[in-house]
This record gives C-alpha cells, structure tokens and sequence, in this order.
C-alpha cells in the first residue's frame, strides 16, 4: 500500500470513529434519539453552518479540521442533557451552551482517536473553538469538504471534514458502517 493509499485508509477510519461515536454519545450519553445519518462529500465552494458551530483540529501524518454544526434546538438539547439537574439562568445559558457542545465534540474526537492512536500513531487534538452563528467556510483551492448530517428528534447536526483533497477517497465510502448506528 503507497504512503497516499496509508493516509486515506487512516483519514477514512478517523472519520468513521468521530462519527460512530458521535452517534454513541448522543444516543447514550445524553438520551437524544439519532432518527437518520447521511454523507455528503459534494464539491461545494461554501460549506454551509448551522447556528452553532464548534471547530477542532487532528494532526497526525495529515492536518484535518472537524467542524460539529448543531442547529439551535439541538444545541439546547445538548445543553439540557448535559446540566441536567442544574439551575440555568438566562445570563448564562447562551455560554453553557457553547460549553456544552465543546465539551460534547471534545469528549467524542478524544474517544475516536484513543483507538487509533493506540494503533501506533500519535494523533494531537486542538482545543475546540466555539463560532456562534457563523453562515459559511469557504474553500481554499486546495481542500475539500466532507459531511455526515445527523438527524435527530431534537434537530439536526452535520460534523463536517476539512482537509487537503489527495487525503479523501472520491467514492465517499468514509461514511460506511456508520448508518447501522442510527
């Protein structure tokens, strides 16, 4: 197997861990129905958001950014699941929930990479960073986005996969074993 094939096996097998195990936690850490999963790798300028975004990235032999975009229901489920019991004010919910959905993404990239840095390959992990209400990212030339949507009872969520093009398989088979989570 050439260095190019190694580096696409390894970036398809991250993706499908984040996404196995996103779908874990919401279902079993935080009780939230998963109804539907759907990949997307269209050739897009602009990568669309949703009102709450939280952005990490993964270095190993590659740089790849992963972007966890919630729609506001889900987010403010993911909060009510996470500080369950706890009194909220109205002054704080908007920071506990960008706490919450950092937390989430930081607990699952952590997860998803444990069993695959245990393989042999150290794999660094940013601290995420949380946009609010942030609309597009827009391509560079030279990288390309991937997409799991996930669908919930609570609302919607895409994690989306940003990184240099020669490191994605085109026949978008990143996604596989992960609909069987749903």
């Amino acid at each position: 197997m050439s260095d190019h094939e190694l580096d696409q096996s390894r970036v398809r097998r991250l993706m499908q861990a984040i996404g196995k195990r996103t779908i874990e936690f919401l279902k079993e850490e935080l009780e939230i129905p998963v109804n539907r999963v759907r990949q997307a790798g269209e050739d897009v300028v602009r990568m669309q958001l949703r009102a709450l975004t939280s952005i990490l990235a993964l270095d190993a032999e590659f740089r790849l950014l992963v972007a966890f975009s919630f729609d506001e229901r889900l987010a403010e489920q993911v909060l009510r699941a996470s500080a369950a019991g706890l009194e909220i004010t109205d002054e704080e919910r908007a920071e506990m929930r960008e706490e919450a959905v950092a937390e989430m993404i930081n607990i699952v990239a952590g997860n998803a990479i444990t069993g695959l840095a245990a393989a042999g390959k150290t794999i660094n992990i940013t601290p995420p960073i949380v946009i609010n209400e942030a609309k597009t990212i827009t391509r560079h030339k030279g990288a390309t986005f991937r997409t799991i949507e996930i669908t919930t009872a609570h609302g919607m969520m895409d994690i989306n996969f940003v990184g240099p093009k020669d490191i994605f398989t085109m026949n978008l088979d990143y996604a596989e074993g992960i609909n069987e989570q749903a």
